[in-house]
């Protein structure tokens, strides 16, 4: 359960540019979390129809080694879930920081250090801690230190906002000279909000998820070059995308708990067409959980606010 914030704090006006947007999961939910989305930047095609889609007005570049920084709109956020392959430890020859794909964080972070938003938000997988020797990750924060960025990261599991699938992802959140984001680790609220009520979504899913598993009903799973089905033995993973020519991921990797897939639900809910394949599958699993990114905005519009008041 996201804790809701007040109607003074929803009120601020806080405008956010989306790099590398996907389609959307950072976006939606600094929307919910009562931001106004300005500015995407996305190079997948299909992407681009689903960003379009549900932002119509909102303008969308391709390629951001492209981009110019006079083409971005004033904002106070820049979010980025910036590729991830080349960090990945589903990729035995993962190449780090150095890699063409993970390497595009510098592109990014040349284009921050022109336009200094007041706030940045980024995501990435695990692989980022362990890569590279364990170097990437200090070479990640040592640049953002450098060009005046002050914060610090944080790891937020789908499970803790009371999916019943395990996505482990990296979120770093800093202020541009400003010890701002310091108050959203020190002061920060529990993603699933209290403490009961985030054991007890917990609780729930994870029984949902095992009396589905052990009936008769097959669960949908990713399959090396598609989807098929199977009963699931434990919680499942997040969606996953095959490091070679297919996508899908490897065999048997259940990608939703207790339930047969809905498909007229998942395109009417999430915009997502209901014909689902390895490339609709890939592009889910590489989203960031609008939860997630609804709590993080939440808690920096609380942040603005404190310091409207103090000031």
């Amino acid at each position: 359960m996201i804790v809701s914030t007040s109607d003074t704090v929803s009120s601020l006006d806080m405008r956010v540019s989306s790099f590398f947007a996907g389609i959307g999961g950072f976006d939606l939910g600094f929307e919910r979390a009562g931001m106004n989305v300005v500015f995407q930047c996305e190079i997948d095609s299909f992407c681009q129809q689903i960003l379009k889609r549900h932002w119509p007005n909102i303008p969308l570049h391709d390629d951001i080694t492209t981009l110019k920084p006079t083409a971005i709109p004033a904002a106070d956020l820049w979010c980025a879930g910036w590729p991830c392959q080349d960090l990945s430890t589903a990729n035995t020859e993962r190449e780090g920081l150095t890699g063409q794909r993970s390497g595009l964080f510098f592109t990014f972070m040349d284009l921050v250090r022109q336009v200094q938003p007041a706030w940045l938000v980024m995501e990435n997988v695990p692989g980022l801690l362990s890569a590279e020797e364990g170097t990437a990750l200090e070479t990640v924060t040592d640049t953002l230190e450098a060009h005046g960025y002050l914060g610090g990261w944080v790891s937020c599991n789908a499970i803790h906002t009371g999916l019943p699938h395990n996505r482990d992802r990296v979120f770093f959140i800093a202020s541009f000279r400003s010890d701002r984001a310091y108050h959203f680790f020190t002061d920060s609220r529990e993603l699933s909000g209290d403490t009961t009520t985030r054991k007890s979504r917990q609780t729930q899913a994870r029984s949902h998820f095992r009396r589905g598993a052990i009936g008769d009903d097959p669960l949908v799973v990713q399959r090396r070059g598609g989807f098929g089905y199977t009963l699931a033995k434990s919680i499942c993973p997040t969606l996953r995308a095959q490091t070679g020519r297919h996508q899908g991921g490897h065999s048997d990797r259940p990608i939703l708990c207790g339930e047969k897939l809905d498909v007229d639900r998942v395109g009417t809910a999430h915009g997502v067409s209901p014909r689902l394949d390895g490339r609709r599958g890939r592009l889910l699993g590489n989203a960031v959980i609008p939860t997630i990114s609804q709590w993080i905005g939440q808690r920096i519009l609380e942040i603005e606010q404190d310091q409207m008041t103090l000031g």
